[in-house]
């Protein structure tokens, strides 16, 4: 090869590499750690305020957000992500690694870079993660963050002391707590779940188990079967349990971090002050749908209505409405189990309920002491207990639950049926009409 050939190829070999390299995308690196310069511009409370339920977002701002870590797996109870929270509110960052509490161990604080992140929800709860897959069009699904960006989305800044958990109740569980490091007083395991498995080891499969609180209402203990301490066994007394709060469509549900956060050490709740001898709050009914709980009957007198299962504020109810039938005369019958009263003393009933845009309808709490249970309760004879109702909603949903009061049912003896009745109309000019909407939630007898 001559000389002037040669010189020809390295030029248009030259040529050639700049071209292909123009081609090539650029990819920015990820930024440098900024250590504690870096600054949080917004705050976990403002996320969930942005969201849109049931949709997935992009953050394509520089949003940042800072926490501290309340549970990672370390355990291995919660699966390839953490949760992080601050002042305001917590969240769990779904990432696609092992290991996690290594780098991101309990009390770390955290600054999280969400541009190029998501967010989005899994059965209710908000969520961040890397991306989203949009397989099922209907069913868009967060993906986790992968662990090559852990670096340029999460840094680590310094250990601190652990957010002390927030002390609530039964009926204080709500949207704002999802996520939360919250601490439940006053309950217990139910019978049956006691001395029972956290998770299923063999299976490696999640086991719910109920928590009652003393004063009445359920949240379900979750433990995954990868859990290290899935295998223990659970404890029969009552006392107070920590953990991360979330919910699962309308179940209210709690994770531990490991056992440490079960302090259930005291006596069981019978004995300690009212003993539970009934509860519903009828969270576990089928949302939106005709009222079907076991050994329960649910039954129409006069008209074709039905008591539903409706849900207001992450809280579930019966609920009952004319509106909407045309009927002239509705009656409609909601009776409880049997209750056996003969084994108790100072035995007392208590209910929540709520009206909306009352005009007449009327809703009664009743007794008997001669209803089979099975068939048509309007054939057997019904005693009127006296109870306060919501009432005198006219333009709307009243504003509160009203408390029935304690009503006294120590006078009886042997096995009683409750059953709320419902009386309205929707037939004619609406001067006429009686369909006031009536809820019902919590329905509770204690003895002493």
């Amino acid at each position: 090869m001559n000389t002037i050939v040669f010189i020809k190829l390295l030029i248009v070999c030259i040529f050639s590499g700049f071209l292909l390299q123009g081609c090539i995308k650029q990819f920015d690196s990820p930024p440098a750690y900024s250590g504690t310069n870096l600054q949080a511009n917004t705050s976990i409370r403002s996320l969930y305020d942005s969201h849109i339920a049931g949709n997935t977002e992009k953050f394509v701002d520089n949003e940042i957000i800072t926490g501290i870590v309340t549970a990672n797996d370390e355990k291995d109870n919660f699966y390839k992500s953490i949760v992080l929270q601050d002042s305001t509110a917590a969240i769990t960052i779904r990432l696609d690694g092992f290991g996690l509490s290594a780098q991101f161990p309990l009390g770390m604080r955290i600054m999280v870079k969400l541009n190029g992140l998501w967010m989005g929800e899994y059965g209710g709860m908000l969520q961040i993660g890397g991306g989203v897959d949009r397989t099922d069009p209907m069913f868009a699904e967060l993906l986790p963050v992968p662990a090559p960006l852990f670096s340029k989305h999460l840094l680590g800044v310094q250990l601190e002391a652990m957010p002390k958990p927030i002390d609530v109740t039964y009926h204080q569980l709500n949207d704002s707590l999802h996520s939360r490091l919250v601490r439940l007083n006053n309950i217990e395991l139910a019978i049956a779940d006691t001395a029972k498995s956290y998770g299923d080891p063999i299976n490696k499969l999640t086991v719910s188990h109920s928590l009652k609180f003393c004063t009445g209402g359920t949240v379900y203990l979750r433990t995954s079967g990868f859990a290290s301490f899935a295998a223990i066994k659970t404890p029969n007394g009552s006392g107070s349990i920590v953990g991360i709060y979330s919910e699962f469509g309308s179940q209210r549900q709690l994770m531990i971090r490991d056992t440490n956060d079960v302090l259930l050490t005291q006596n069981r709740c019978v004995g300690i002050g009212p003993s539970v001898l009934f509860y519903e709050d009828f969270e576990q009914a089928i949302p939106n749908s005709i009222l079907n709980l076991p050994n329960w009957n649910n039954l129409s007198e006069s008209g074709k209505l039905m008591y539903q299962v409706q849900t207001h504020q992450n809280n579930q109810f019966a609920s009952i409405s004319a509106l909407g039938t045309n009927e002239s005369a509705l009656i409609s019958w909601l009776v409880l189990p049997s209750i056996q009263l003969n084994q108790t003393v100072g035995e007392q009933l208590s209910f929540l309920s709520r009206d909306a845009f009352d005009n007449g309808a009327n809703l009664q709490i009743l007794v008997s002491n001669n209803y089979d249970g099975k068939g048509q309760p309007w054939k057997a004879k019904w005693t009127n207990l006296k109870a306060n109702f919501s009432k005198g909603a006219l333009g709307g949903l009243g504003p509160i639950w009203v408390k029935s009061g304690n009503i006294s049912l120590s006078n009886l003896t042997g096995s009683v049926h409750l059953a709320f009745k419902y009386t309205g109309s929707d037939f004619g000019l609406a001067g006429s009409k009686k369909n006031t909407q009536f809820w019902v939630d919590d329905v509770k007898i204690t003895t002493q």
